[in-house]
């Protein structure tokens, strides 16, 4: 009688443990794959992107690199995404900044002129987005910000 109790337990523990695999794995798979948020309005999605924008920069999340003057070509030397581009020029520096698609062969899709800042001003800043291929030409040294908390009202 012991072993059939044993037995019992025995495979009450084995269906019990294949059920909690069983929900975890779907767990997973659904959370691999995304959310789904075509369920959601436009105005739930805003709000959504206004709290995470605002997650972002309250846990330190930015990222930023300096750049020499240069060419450089999305999804090759810099990750395809949305910038906050930031002129470092000093002195009485300036230069231009342009954005080409196909890999500088194509159309100009942004120029602007930018400069080392006036007493007491803040530096120049831009915001781009960088699709892959696109060249970036800057003829100042320069930063890239990324999850800067730019948001859009």
């Amino acid at each position: 009688m012991k072993h059939i109790v044993s037995i019992k337990r025995a495979v009450l523990s084995f269906v019990t443990c294949a059920i909690l695999l069983s929900l975890l794995t779907t767990a997973f798979v659904a959370f691999a794959e995304g959310f789904d948020l075509s369920k959601y309005s436009n105005d739930e999605i805003l709000e959504l992107l206004d709290q995470i924008n605002n997650e972002v920069v309250k846990r330190g999340l930015t990222k930023t690199a300096t750049l020499a003057k240069g060419t450089y070509i999305a999804g090759r030397d810099i990750p395809v995404g949305s910038y906050v581009y930031t002129c470092l020029a000093t002195g009485s520096d300036w230069g231009n900044v342009t954005i080409y698609s196909d890999r500088g062969n194509g159309k100009q899709l942004m120029w602007e002129v930018v400069s080392a800042p006036e007493k007491d001003e803040e530096r120049e800043t831009i915001f781009i987005t960088l699709n892959d291929g696109d060249q970036l030409k800057s003829g100042v040294s320069f930063s890239l910000t990324v999850g800067s908390g730019i948001i859009f009202k």
